[in-house]
């Protein structure tokens, strides 16, 4: 039995946040129905009372109206007319406008607030279509056809206001606990990408890192054979590849420190006059081999009359430098790669644009997510811990500057930065 739950649980354990969000969702609803039902009932509980204490305050009021003899003798009198003259219109307002005045002393007796008006008709005439109070009049006129007819003007909205701070209260709340539990579930599918994008950085560390200490500990073997020691060319051959692969395991830990500390607000910029043709001369220059090697090319546009910026020197490198770096990596054939620069605004434009693989919509909306890699068939096929674009955009936001991109499936993509100029 045991082994069967254990069985069932870890079948679920991969899916147990969509199980938590699906029975939060439906407990919710519930809760929702539960509420709704209850400010429902509610509602009708106190139109049931203020009904019950309208007939309560009717009843009386007609009782006091019927001990006033001579008052219900001329009502009664005027009701027995088949017609009226505008005298006895006038007299039987008068007599209306006694009853009104005990109609409203007992509906003060029984709280009762709402606005109203009052007639009195005989059943012969034309009733009112629209919803009031009836009560009949045969006891106090002695009249089988006299009616009082009593309407509430905004009857719906005095009963809700009647509930008060209830109703409001139970209202906010319920969109309290919306809100709050559509933020708590988008955190919980946010965390979830986060969670996912850190484990395949750690994945993406690992590999990397595992390269050059590979060559590290073959060449540190290689060196304490015997034959070597005494060929100084291969000594430093693999002298040489220690201290390269070394310098490459530096840089990638300084770009993971930098990072962090641009991440908690702690690291501080440099501020140097940089020309930007320059230093995208010299990024280009890092990238020779590997060009050649692939047989690409970089075609300049530089159109920019002033290139000056205020910036650190080496973040702002390392942010180009990515950029080329992604456009041979990310190029399936040879790399054509297309360098311009433009001034407008005030403010100096780069775009660096490839005809790479590109990018689909969704894709470009999270590549400067933290941790953000596109998708590209084998986790290992493109070298990177896919960090670069999340932190070029932190570097480019701490200038006072912004990054974009353009891309298309196929077609390749364009990177666009604008820095203020100096």
């Amino acid at each position: 039995m045991n082994l069967s739950i254990n069985k069932i649980l870890q079948k679920i354990k991969p899916y147990r946040i969509q199980i938590f969000i699906a029975i939060s969702i439906i407990v919710l609803l519930l809760l929702l129905l539960i509420q709704i039902r209850w400010i429902n009932r509610a509602r009708s509980l106190n139109e049931e009372q203020f009904n019950h204490r309208v007939g309560l305050a009717l009843h009386e009021s007609v009782d006091e109206f019927t001990k006033n003899q001579e008052s219900c003798e001329k009502m009664r009198k005027f009701m027995s007319k088949s017609e009226y003259d505008a005298l006895d219109s006038e007299r039987l307002k008068m007599e209306v406008s006694k009853l009104d005045s005990i109609i409203h002393q007992q509906f003060k007796n029984y709280q009762i607030q709402s606005p109203y008006t009052i007639e009195v008709l005989s059943t012969a005439d034309e009733q009112p279509k629209s919803k009031c109070f009836y009560y009949s009049l045969r006891k106090a006129l002695s009249h089988d056809k006299a009616i009082l007819n009593v309407y509430f003007q905004k009857r719906e909205k005095n009963l809700m206001d009647s509930m008060g701070s209830m109703f409001i209260t139970s209202l906010i709340l319920i969109l309290i606990l919306c809100t709050f539990f559509g933020i708590t579930v988008l955190s919980l599918i946010n965390d979830k990408k986060i969670l996912g994008r850190t484990t395949d950085l750690i994945n993406n560390i690992a590999h990397e890192f595992k390269t050059p200490m590979a060559t590290i500990s073959l060449a540190s073997g290689m060196l304490k054979r015997e034959k070597v020691h005494g060929n100084s060319e291969q000594i430093l051959h693999y002298s040489n590849m220690i201290f390269s692969e070394n310098n490459r395991l530096k840089s990638q830990v300084d770009q993971l420190l930098k990072l962090a500390c641009m991440e908690r607000g702690e690291l501080k910029l440099n501020e140097d006059e940089l020309p930007i043709h320059s230093l995208l001369e010299e990024c280009a220059d890092c990238l020779s081999v590997q060009l050649s090697e692939r047989k690409g090319k970089i075609t300049y546009s530089l159109s920019a009359a002033n290139d000056m910026v205020c910036g650190d020197r080496d973040l702002l490198q390392n942010v180009l430098l990515n950029l080329l770096d992604n456009a041979v990596k990310y190029s399936e054939s040879k790399p054509d790669i297309r360098v311009e620069t433009k001034n407008a605004n005030g403010q100096l434009y780069i775009a660096i644009s490839d005809k790479g693989i590109g990018m689909t919509k969704e894709e470009q909306k999270h590549v400067f997510d933290r941790y953000y890699r596109a998708p590209t068939g084998d986790l290992h096929d493109v070298k990177g811990f896919g960090i670069g674009l999340s932190y070029s955009k932190m570097i480019i936001d701490a200038h006072k500057g912004s990054i974009n991109v353009l891309s298309k499936r196929k077609f390749g993509s364009t990177f666009t930065i604008v820095l203020p100029l100096i």
